[in-house]
């Protein structure tokens, strides 16, 4: 997690995140949950619905389910 007063983009390397496609989003946001981690931010906007989790790391997902 980001320390306070910086923005997510103040990270080792510059890396904000990592985006993942999926299939099924609802399939992968019970895996994430099943794995320990939080999802947050979930969104339905063009080109499709998503939603973020942070690991054990700090490192932060996206996972996207793109429209047909």
């Amino acid at each position: 997690t980001p320390a306070t007063g910086t923005s997510s983009y103040d990270t080792t390397g510059a890396l904000n995140h990592f985006g993942v496609t999926v299939d099924d989003l609802d399939a992968a946001e019970t895996l994430v949950k099943a794995q320990g981690f939080t999802p947050v931010n979930h969104a339905d906007y063009e080109p499709g619905r998503r939603f973020y989790f942070r690991d054990h790391d700090g490192v932060e997902y996206e996972l996207v389910q793109y429209d047909d």
